[in-house]
């Protein structure tokens, strides 16, 4: 995965990735539950980044857990956040050539990987490779910055975080509209569906952004913006918070292909 970041984005990176897997949570249980998960004897997780989203599928399976990441930096934080699991097991390998044989997994599972791999079809090929005949394929959660819904607007900023600064970085920000197609023609009999069905109220947003704050900064700094210019953008942002006016509906699908 391109992370191509310094080691103090890395870290205001890492931090948002584990307020996404807890603020993701309610909209990844239910996925789990109807892939059967807890049934699982042996489950894959492709692109297991922190290990944050890995945990929450090592505590829904009776089953084994083997969690794979091409970056080594992920791998080590990964060992830190999951130390005390006991059915789980890192590795470090490509989601484009995974190191397994045909058929090995009951399920194998992907959160927010997608978006960032080179090319998503050879990834999903492979993950359906290695799943048994019957087993799944799930993608729990892939956004679609294209369909971003925001008020009151603020362009400039806005067109970063709709998709520009993900592009610059080297993802797909529109890949949530492609899971459908790359799962079928992946040979996978495919469900997709809209993960993320509740509108967050201001103060939500409020704590959200507060938290991820460094994260959002940087970006629009690397995107180009100075520290004027962000903070103008920031109090646009916050006042509309104050207001309850602010609206924000970022749309995240997920799809479980079934190995016939």
């Amino acid at each position: 995965m391109p992370h191509n970041r310094s080691k103090e984005e890395l870290e205001h990176f890492i931090r948002k990735l584990e307020q996404q897997a807890l603020e993701t949570a309610e909209e990844r249980h239910p996925i789990y539950i109807e892939a059967g998960m807890k049934d699982a004897k042996l489950v894959l997780d492709v692109g297991c980044g922190s290990g944050a989203v890995t945990k929450d599928v090592c505590n829904h399976t009776n089953g084994y857990v083997i969690a794979i990441d091409d970056s080594l930096d992920m791998i080590k934080i990964a060992k830190k956040v999951l130390k005390g699991v006991r059915n789980v097991q890192l590795c470090l390998g490509d989601a484009h050539r995974l190191p397994f044989k045909d058929d090995t997994f009951d399920i194998v599972v992907c959160n927010l990987l997608f978006m960032w791999v080179k090319e998503p079809q050879q990834v999903i090929n492979e993950m359906a490779r290695v799943t048994k005949k019957g087993g799944k394929v799930v993608a729990t959660l892939e956004p679609d910055f294209g369909g971003k819904i925001h008020w009151p607007p603020y362009p400039e900023v806005d067109e970063i975080f709709a998709g520009r600064a993900i592009r610059n970085r080297g993802g797909d920000p529109y890949i949530g509209r492609k899971l459908r197609m790359l799962f079928v023609r992946a040979g996978l009999k495919t469900k997709v569906g809209l993960g993320n069905k509740r509108i967050w109220s201001c103060e939500e947003d409020k704590q959200s952004y507060m938290r991820a704050r460094e994260f959002y900064w940087n970006v629009l700094k690397r995107e180009g913006l100075n520290d004027e210019k962000i903070k103008e953008w920031e109090e646009h942002y916050l006042k509309s918070i104050e207001e309850e006016i602010q609206f924000n509906f970022f749309p995240q699908f997920y799809a479980i292909g079934i190995k016939e």
